[in-house]
């Protein structure tokens, strides 16, 4: 076990005692391994703002995702299923860690410091599992970790990196570079892209241009058609991981955190393929649904990949956005407080509030489990959140995670058909600054600020969230408000809910005046982004 601890970094003596504890209380899973290996492979995919109704087998009509329908539709199928927050970088920091933005060290986008990030002190999955002799990889969007700081993914238990480490770098689809672990690879190619051109939504006009069969074409690259698309190259880095380490070839199984940027905008895709249709149809409606699509294939893709390996049938694969609706952000209709559907797609959900918001809108995620031959397909209406993988594959890796706090439950009951053995969530706790929600069995409760009056709603039959019954339910609202008090700590950094706007902005310039603000990176080189 001091092999296995070698590499793992110094934690305080309470954490490493815990975490000590943990490695040595191992448990075995009842699941059939495949002959010759133990311990399932696991991938996760994370998309970025993808919409609930973005995929066919959650209610897309415009296009069919049968890729991704396949896996959704041989696994468990979550329908109410949450992130942990309504924006990127909270969310991915309760992914890995399991912790809600009450506990976690990333809470919002950006902290009084800046874009802030995971810290030496907590203890991420691939720390974990690679206690359990996994080998490690990240590739796409990091968002939760600055370069040069503590919380870059390769000091945060990833053996191999690739991609975007800050989140609005990753805004470009034509980057200047991209990060290998320490390293920056460049693409020249790329040299002139006008990204502050792809901020414009002014009329919802298009700024791209495509040729005749579909195909991106940058006119002011010296090559219009010699461009790197981020996404092709973050591809080709998890596949290269997956053919270096796949079990047969390194003895250890894997875990792949694909975090993609697709569909994110603004939006831009190498290739419309089927969005190739009339000028009828707005572009920016055909580019966010060729961007899923461009998902979609990656997913079918990753699957022949993994067949040809040998491994498909022992990799649990994990899908998920890492937050509710957001399209209208990169039109000119604009986000909050309406979030605005869009009018062709109709992608949004059944759901009020979106992107930065604790409403529905801005949590619910489409999400699913596929485990070849393990997971009986099904559809669970059970609610659970992206905390939940934390323990999840803890147990998968044959570990107990007892001693490690979590604000997730472990699903595997849920993925063997167990529901009477699933502990169910108390309540699910949301927070954005001075924002709160809490679901909390058939309820949902939200308050605007603490000074707000918190609205309650039966949200299994009131998604919209419409008819408001606090009057009817005081207790209720009661006991959900001590709720929201108990589990939001206060960060040093972020604004807390009981915090006025005067005393977070003393955060900023306390930040300033101790050298803690965090440097600031902007996609392709421009000086400053449009909302700045």
């Amino acid at each position: 076990m001091s092999n296995q601890l070698s590499n793992i970094k110094v934690f305080n003596k309470r954490r490493a005692f815990c975490f000590i504890t943990f490695c040595l209380a191992t448990i075995c899973v009842s699941f059939t391994p495949v002959v010759g290996q133990e311990k399932p492979n696991i991938i996760f995919i994370l998309a970025d703002d993808l919409s609930y109704r973005d995929l066919s087998v959650f209610g897309q009509e415009r296009y069919q995702t049968p890729n991704i329908d396949k896996l959704a539709t041989e696994g468990i199928r979550f329908t109410q299923a949450y992130s942990a927050a309504p924006a990127c970088a909270p969310s991915r920091c309760s992914l890995l860690t399991g912790l809600h933005t009450g506990h976690s060290s990333v809470r919002m986008n950006s902290s009084a410091r800046g874009q802030d990030n995971l810290k030496d002190s907590d203890i991420t999955i691939a720390e974990v599992l690679k206690t359990a002799g996994y080998n490690t990889a990240f590739t796409g969007k990091w968002g939760i970790g600055l370069p040069g700081t503590e919380g870059v993914p390769y000091k945060q238990g990833f053996d191999y990196s690739y991609g975007y480490y800050d989140q609005t770098r990753a805004h470009t689809y034509i980057p200047d570079y991209l990060r290998e672990n320490e390293k920056k690879i460049f693409f020249p190619e790329n040299k002139g892209f006008d990204m502050m051109r792809r901020y414009d939504y002014e009329d919802n006009k298009p700024q791209n241009t495509y040729d005749a069969n579909g195909r991106l074409c940058i006119d002011e690259l010296k090559d219009p058609y010699g461009y790197v698309y981020s996404e092709n190259k973050i591809k080709e880095a998890a596949f290269n991981f997956l053919r270096k380490n796949s079990p047969d070839q390194s003895g250890n199984p894997f875990f792949l955190y694909y975090a993609t940027q697709l569909p994110h905008g603004p939006v831009i895709v190498d290739d419309l393929a089927e969005m190739n249709q009339p000028d009828s149809v707005l572009q920016l409606s055909r580019e966010w649904g060729a961007m899923v699509l461009k998902l979609d294939r990656f997913v079918g893709e990753l699957v022949e990949e993994l067949k040809e390996l040998g491994v498909y049938e022992n990799t649990v694969i994990f899908f998920a956005s890492d937050n509710g609706y957001s399209m209208c952000g990169y039109t000119d209709r604009g986000n909050g407080p309406d979030w605005p559907d869009d009018p062709w797609l109709r992608n949004k959900g059944p759901f009020s509030g979106g992107k930065f918001s604790t409403l529905e809108g801005g949590c619910r995620i489409p999400f699913f489990v596929s485990w070849p031959q393990n997971i009986a397909s099904r559809v669970e209406n059970e609610p659970v959140w992206l905390p939940d993988f934390f323990p999840t594959a803890i147990e998968l890796a044959g570990l107990s995670g007892d001693s490690l706090r979590s604000d997730g439950h472990t699903l595997l009951p849920l993925l063997k058909n167990n529901s009477s053995g699933f502990e169910k969530h108390p309540y699910l706790y949301f927070s954005r600054g001075r924002e709160q929600a809490l679901r909390m069995g058939p309820w949902k409760a939200y308050r605007k600020t603490p000074e707000h009056e918190t609205r309650l709603y039966l949200i299994e039959e009131d998604t919209y969230t419409e008819r408001d019954l606090s009057g009817l339910y005081p207790e209720i609202v009661k006991k959900a408000e001590a709720i929201m008090t108990v589990e939001h700590e206060p960060h040093a950094w972020y604004w807390n809910p009981e915090e006025t706007r005067d005393q977070y902005n003393e955060k900023k310039e306390k930040a300033r005046k101790s050298n803690n603000v965090l440097p600031a990176f902007r996609p392709n080189g421009i000086a400053k982004l449009p909302w700045e």
